[in-house]
C-alpha cells in the first residue's frame, strides 16, 4: 500500500472539523445528532490510528501499518522504504507505507504532530534548522543511510580542471552550503580559518581559495538545470540522475561524512511510543546497512550508501 503525494497534501492541509451543538439554534440539534455520531467515530478512527484507517496497538498511537514520509522527488528514499517494508519489516510485524510530500514544512509538521510514525528526508543539521525556526518537537532517532554528494559539470572532466575563477554553483540553505564547501576543503581546494566548524561553515569563513572560485547559489533541486551555465555544481546524486543527467558528468564524489547522513526522525512525543521504537529497529536491523554497500538496484546504486564511520 502507498500514499501518494496528491493524496496525502489533500489529507494534510484538509481543515479539521469543528462541531460546536452549543452554537446551533435548538431546532437543528436533532437533524444532526445522527450525523455527529457519524462523524465523530470516523475522526476517532483516523487521529486515533496515526493517519491510518487501520486500529492502533495497545498502548501505542500507531497501528501495525506506520506511515513514513519521504522527499517526493527522491526515487531512492523510496525505493529504501520499498525494501525495508518488503525485506526487513515482516520480522517485526508491521507494514511500512511510504508517503511522498514535497513540502518539507508540510512533512515535518505532520511527522511531529504524529500524523506520520517518522520521516527520512533530512540531516542533522537541516533538522536543527527546522526546530529552531518552527519549534516542533522533532528528534532524530540515530542515521540510516549516506545521500551521495558530489560535483558534477558538463565542461570539464575532473574537479581539478575546473579553470581559475570558474563559477561553482551551491544550494542555497546554510547546511547545504557547508556541506558543499566542506567537501571542496576535504579536496584541498579551498581551507576554512581556524576555528571554524566545516559541518556549519560559509563563504565568509573561507581562508584561502586559491583557484579563485566564484560561489554562486541556487535553489535546492535547481542542479541539474544550470549545469549547462556554470562551470561546476556541487549537489545531491539523485537529483541529478531523476533528471536523467549522464553520470559520466560527475567529476568528484568522496565519501559523505556522517555528519551530513540522513536521520530517522520522529515526532519527539511518540519517542518512546512502542510502534516507533520498533520502527527505529527496522532501520538499525543488521541486514540494513550491508545492503545499502553492496545494492545494484539502479533506484539506490551511487544515491544512497552506508553510514560512514564517525
Amino acid at each position: 500500500m502507498s500514499t501518494d503525494q496528491r493524496d496525502t497534501e489533500k489529507t494534510a492541509a484538509s481543515p479539521e472539523i469543528d462541531i460546536d451543538l452549543g452554537r446551533r439554534r435548538p431546532w437543528l440539534i436533532p437533524a444532526v445528532i445522527g450525523a455527529v455520531i457519524v462523524v465523530a467515530a470516523a475522526v476517532a478512527i483516523v487521529v486515533f490510528s496515526g493517519g491510518s484507517s487501520h486500529q492502533t496497538v495497545a498502548g501505542s498511537h500507531f497501528g501495525t501499518e506506520l506511515q513514513v514520509a519521504y522527499e517526493a522527488d527522491s526515487g531512492s528514499e523510496r525505493a529504501f522504504l520499498d525494501y525495508l517494508d518488503k525485506n526487513v519489516a515482516p520480522a517485526y510485524g508491521v507494514h511500512i507505507v511510504p508517503v511522498g510530500i514535497g513540502d518539507g514544512n508540510q512533512l515535518d509538521q505532520a511527522t511531529a504532530d504524529g500524523r506520520y510514525a517518522a520521516n527520512i528526508y533530512q540531516h542533522k543539521h537541516w533538522l536543527k534548522q527546522v526546530t529552531d525556526k518552527t519549534g516542533w518537537k522533532l528528534t532524530a532517532v540515530g542515521p540510516v543511510f549516506q545521500w551521495s554528494y558530489s560535483v558534477y559539470s558538463t565542461k570539464h572532466d575532473s574537479l581539478d580542471a575546473v579553470p581559475n575563477g570558474g563559477r561553482i554553483a551551491l544550494l542555497n540553505d546554510p547546511a547545504n552550503t557547508a556541506q558543499a564547501l566542506w567537501l571542496l576543503q576535504r579536496a584541498g581546494k579551498i581551507t576554512f580559518k581556524e576555528g571554524v566548524d566545516p559541518w556549519s561553515a560559509t563563504v565568509t569563513d573561507i581562508a584561502s581559495n586559491p583557484n579563485n572560485y566564484q560561489f554562486t547559489f541556487i535553489d535546492y533541486g535547481a542542479g541539474p538545470r544550470v549545469l549547462d551555465e556554470v562551470d561546476a555544481v556541487i549537489a545531491y546524486n539523485f537529483q541529478f540522475i531523476s533528471a536523467g543527467i549522464d553520470q559520466q558528468h560527475k567529476i568528484f564524489a568522496p565519501p559523505a561524512p556522517q555528519e551530513f547522513a540522513g536521520q530517522l526522525v520522529v515526532g519527539s512525543d511518540y519517542l518512546r511510543d512502542p510502534q516507533v521504537e520498533k520502527l527505529a529497529r527496522i532501520f538499525q536491523d543488521p541486514q540494513v546497512q550491508p545492503y545499502l554497500a553492496t545494492t545494484t538496484d539502479p533506484a539506490l546504486k551511487d544515491q544512497l550508501s552506508p553510514v560512514s564511520p564517525s
